[in-house]
C-alpha cells in the first residue's frame, strides 16, 4: 500500500467556510454612523470614553456630538479631557469647542491655548475661527504674535471665507509676525478674497513689501478690493519701483485685470495704464520689460498696439524680442503681424528662430489669428 502525504497544495472546493451573511462595522465607520445620531442618543459615558480612543474619528466625532450637545455636563467632560488627556485626545477636544457659547468655551479656550503641544493649539484656533465671536478675534489677534507657524497657517485656513471686519486684524497679526513668506501669501490672498474694506490699508501697506512674493500678492489682492478705482495710486506706487520689484506689480496687475474682467480699453484707464507700460519698457531689468509686454498684447486698443510696437522695435536683447513676438501671436494682438513679418526679416539669431516656429505653427493650425 502506497503511503500518501499530504502537502496542503492539493485542489479543494474551500479551505474555510465564511457566513456570507454577517457584516463588520469598523469603528471608524461606527464613529461616522453616531455622529449622524441626535447628541442626546448616546450617553455620556460613552461619548467621554470615545474621546480617549485610540481611532481619531471615534475620538473627533465624539467631540463633535459633545459640541452639539453644547450643555454643562458636555462642558465638565471636554474640560476634564483637555486637562487629563494625551495630545490626541486634547486636539481632538480642542476642534470642537466653538459648540458652546463664548462665556462657557472661553475658560476651555484658555486652558487649550497654553498647551505645550502645537497640536492642541492649532485645534483651539479653528474652534475661535468658528466662534464668529469679537472676543474671539481679538484674543486670536493676540496670541498669534507669539506662535509657531503652523498654529497661524490654521488662523489663514480657518477665517478664508470670514467677511467679518474683525477678522482683518487677526490676518494682520499674522502678517507682521510670522516669517513664512508662503504663509504671508495666504493671508493676503484670504484678504482680497473676503472683499472687507477696512483690509485695504493693511494690502496696500504691503505692497512695499521687499520681497517680490508679498509684493505680488499684495497688489493683487488690493486691485481685488479696490478693483479699477485706485489705479491712479497704482500709477503713483509704479513711479519709485524699479527691477524685480516694478515686474511684480506690473504682472498682478495683468492677472487681476484680466480675471476681473477689467474694461481697460476705456479712456480714463487707458491714460493711467498705458504711461505705466511706456515708462516700464525702459526698465534694466528685463524681466519687467517682458512683463510689459503681456498686458499691453491682451488689451483690444490701437494706443496698446502701438505701444507693444514701440517696445519690440527699441528692444536690444535678443531674448526680451522674441519673448514680444511671442506674446503679440499668442495673445491675438493686432501688432502680431508686423511683429512676425520684421521676425522673419532678420533670418538668423532668437528672434528669427521665434518667428520661424510661430510661422509654422499659424500654418499648422497650432496658433489661430482670429481676432475678436
Amino acid at each position: 500500500m502506497t503511503t500518501m502525504t499530504i502537502t496542503g497544495r492539493e485542489p479543494c472546493l474551500s479551505n474555510s467556510y465564511t457566513e456570507k451573511s454577517t457584516w463588520r462595522l469598523s469603528l471608524r465607520n461606527l464613529a461616522s454612523k453616531l455622529s449622524i445620531l441626535p447628541p442626546e442618543s448616546i450617553s455620556l459615558e460613552a461619548a467621554a470614553t470615545g474621546l480617549h480612543h485610540k481611532e481619531y474619528y471615534v475620538r473627533y466625532n465624539m467631540a463633535k456630538m459633545l459640541s452639539r450637545r453644547g450643555d454643562r455636563d458636555a462642558r465638565l467632560i471636554m474640560e476634564k479631557a483637555l486637562k487629563k488627556g494625551n495630545p490626541p485626545t486634547r486636539a481632538s477636544t480642542a476642534r470642537f469647542l466653538h459648540g458652546f457659547s463664548w462665556y462657557a468655551a472661553e475658560p476651555l479656550i484658555q486652558i487649550a491655548l497654553q498647551d505645550m503641544d502645537p497640536r492642541v493649539r492649532e485645534a483651539t484656533v479653528y474652534s475661535l475661527c468658528n466662534l464668529h465671536h469679537s472676543s474671539a478675534y481679538k484674543l486670536m489677534a493676540e496670541v498669534l504674535k507669539n506662535e509657531v507657524e503652523d498654529v497661524r497657517a490654521a488662523a489663514v485656513w480657518g477665517l478664508r471665507h470670514d467677511r467679518d471686519s474683525a477678522a482683518v486684524a487677526v490676518l494682520e497679526s499674522v502678517l507682521s509676525s510670522s516669517k513664512d513668506v508662503r504663509l504671508r501669501v495666504k493671508a493676503l490672498e484670504v484678504l482680497g478674497m473676503n472683499d472687507i474694506p477696512e483690509a485695504i490699508v493693511i494690502v496696500r501697506r504691503l505692497i512695499d513689501d521687499p520681497h517680490p512674493d508679498i509684493k505680488y500678492a499684495a497688489t493683487l489682492s488690493w486691485l481685488e478690493l479696490t478693483e479699477d478705482r485706485q489705479l491712479e495710486k497704482l500709477a503713483n506706487i509704479t513711479e519709485n519701483l524699479s527691477g524685480e520689484g516694478l515686474e511684480q506689480v506690473l504682472r498682478a496687475l495683468f492677472h487681476a485685470a484680466n480675471y476681473m474682467k477689467f474694461d481697460i480699453t476705456q479712456t480714463e484707464i487707458l491714460d493711467v495704464v498705458l504711461p505705466i507700460f511706456e515708462s516700464a519698457l525702459n526698465d534694466d531689468y528685463k524681466k519687467t520689460r517682458i512683463a510689459v509686454a503681456w498686458p499691453l498684447a491682451w488689451i483690444r486698443h490701437p494706443r496698446a498696439a502701438a505701444l507693444l510696437k514701440q517696445a519690440y522695435y527699441q528692444e536690444q536683447d535678443a531674448e526680451v524680442k522674441a519673448h514680444i513676438l511671442y506674446v503679440s501671436i499668442n495673445l491675438l494682438s493686432k501688432a502680431g503681424d508686423e511683429l512676425l513679418a520684421d521676425g522673419l526679416t532678420k533670418r538668423h539669431g532668437e528672434v528669427y528662430e521665434m518667428a520661424r516656429q510661430l510661422e509654422q505653427d499659424l500654418a499648422d493650425g497650432t496658433i489661430r489669428r482670429v481676432y475678436y
